[in-house]
């Protein structure tokens, strides 16, 4: 059985109310990295927040369902998001590393900083 995420919440407890919702329409639920919010909850961003998943099966059951409750579907790009930075993030955090990195050097051998 192959799991389709249909929806991404940041907070376990709003992905508890669409699950209700869905398996009061006979559709089964897995919220995966559930417990990793919960638990740690400055970690959703990281992980890629709490991932409402069904069967390939019920996809467009669900999807209905979903867009009747006004919930976010998540881009083609969020399905398979496994966390950590995207491509055009890591650029970002590269250029701000040699930007930090040229300041040090520069202030290191100016004398403004003494080791």
């Amino acid at each position: 059985m192959t799991l389709i995420t249909v929806a991404i919440f940041h907070l376990p407890q709003d992905a508890y109310i669409i699950k209700a919702r869905l398996e009061s329409e006979d559709i089964p639920v897995f919220l995966k990295d559930e417990y990793s919010v919960q638990t740690e909850n400055f970690l959703s961003n990281a992980i890629g927040g709490v991932k409402l998943q069904v069967s390939e099966s019920n996809a467009e059951a669900a999807t209905e369902i979903l867009k009747e409750q006004g919930v976010e579907l998540p881009r083609e790009s969020d399905k398979d998001y496994k966390g950590g930075l995207k491509k055009d993030q890591k650029v970002i955090a590269f250029i701000g590393l040699i930007i930090i990195a040229a300041i040090f050097i520069f202030l290191y051998f100016s004398g403004s900083l003494e080791f």
